[in-house]
């Protein structure tokens, strides 16, 4: 390896490493570690003689898919904000991601695994304490008010007791938590079942203790349906049929007993279907699809849908106070871009999918991800978070990262 590739190295490490610890904490170091790392891709890129003609068609179809959703909305008259074209740009995350990860050494992508898995599990404890209430209070943490988190969301009381709290790890906020904590802990879970030795008892620690973490302290009921229906799926593809079947119905019972055992969390599930529990889901469907109906072909703008806009007078108060979107994220994506760009959005997802080494610890781990992001999508709009977002692409392009590596 001569000096110029050591040091193309060393600061994809660093990039990295900012990025994936702002997934897991804080927002302002994830943004910088992924812009960083794509100035630094842009110098490999061009030492590796890459040219953009190349590299648009090598990514046709997130080519196509944001072609269409920064142009057509805006030619029509909706122009998309700031935050919409911020989001929609993290996708240009997966490809920078994928030729990062592709020019570590394996020695630094294991230095790189252990620094994200271990705030990650910090994530985890500091999520417990928050459940139990073991925590400081609002006022003792107001000093830290200039990391602008918001520190009020984890004292928010689960519906039925008085001491047990929703928490959100580091992150201070539970369905953040609960989403990227999701995507981590099933791309662990793939990663772990490919690999041996030590590698593999860390790896699947890592999404055990994930697991309980996600499933019982933010009390996020589409997340942990999303993450046992995905790490059934991980587990049949990780391993022999034989094996899988029973590591499965393991997996489902555990799942089960948790709810029968865990009044509160039951409570919650089966407050589920009611207009109280569902959170005027349905109305907040509604309005995603009225949006849709309004503008079918260029949608509002990327970044322009917001459910209090497309309310009608009819529907629940939260509906039409709300300023997200409409808990759809494939609906959320056709009123802001379109039906084309919403099918380019699926046909993008559905080519990462067949792109991703199924026979390789981070393609498996990728796919884990991206299937439970496809899931909870269903449910949530889990691109509307930004920390969310960047994390996903961040996992998709590590499981694309087809360099072979060096020692």
């Amino acid at each position: 390896m001569n000096d110029r590739s050591e040091v193309l190295e060393r600061w994809f490490l660093v990039c990295l490493a900012l990025w994936g610890v702002g997934c897991l904490f804080l927002e302002a170091l994830a943004a910088v570690g992924l812009v960083a790392c794509a100035l630094v891709a842009l110098v490999a890129a061009r030492r590796g003689g890459v040219t953009v003609r190349g590299a648009l068609r090598a990514w046709w179809p997130l080519t196509a898919f944001l072609a269409w959703a920064l142009l057509v909305p805006a030619l029509s008259g909706h122009r998309p904000s700031g935050t919409g074209v911020a989001r929609l740009l993290d996708f240009v995350g997966i490809p920078v991601a994928a030729m990062a990860m592709g020019h570590l050494s394996d020695a630094r992508r294991v230095r790189l695994a252990w620094i994200l898995s271990g705030v990650f599990l910090v994530s985890c404890a500091v999520a417990g304490l928050q459940h139990y209430g073991v925590w400081p209070s609002q006022e003792a943490l107001q000093p830290l008010r200039w990391m602008r988190l918001s520190f009020e969301r984890v004292y928010e009381a689960v519906p039925g007791t008085e001491n047990r709290f929703m928490a959100g790890g580091l992150l201070f906020h539970r369905l953040k938590f609960s989403h990227i904590g999701g995507m981590a802990v099933a791309f662990a879970l793939g990663v772990g079942l490919l690999l041996k030795g030590r590698r593999r008892t860390a790896a699947l620690t890592v999404a055990a203790v994930g697991l309980v973490s996600v499933g019982l302290f933010p009390y996020a009921r589409a997340a942990s349906v999303a993450l046992v229906a995905v790490m059934g799926l991980v587990v049949l593809l990780g391993l022999p049929r034989r094996v899988a079947l029973p590591a499965c119905a393991a997996v489902l019972g555990l799942a089960v007993l948790t709810l029968a055992v865990n009044r509160p969390l039951r409570e919650r599930f089966l407050n589920s279907s009611t207009e109280k529990g569902s959170g005027s889901r349905s109305a907040l469907l509604e309005t995603g699809l009225c949006a849709v109906r309004a503008h079918p072909v260029t949608g509002v703008g990327p970044g322009r849908f917001q459910a209090r806009l497309w309310a009608t007078p009819d529907m629940p108060d939260q509906a039409r106070e709300h300023p997200g979107k409409s808990h759809n994220q494939f609906v959320s994506m056709a009123a802001e871009t379109g039906v084309p760009g919403a099918l380019l959005f699926v046909l993008l997802l559905g080519w990462l999918a067949w792109r991703l080494p199924r026979n390789r610890p981070e393609g498996l781990g990728a796919l884990g991800a991206l299937a439970f992001f496809c899931l909870l999508s269903l449910l949530h709009d889990p691109l509307f978070h930004v920390q969310a977002s960047q994390a996903l692409v961040l996992l998709l392009g590590t499981g694309l990262s087809a360099v072979p590596r060096r020692s």
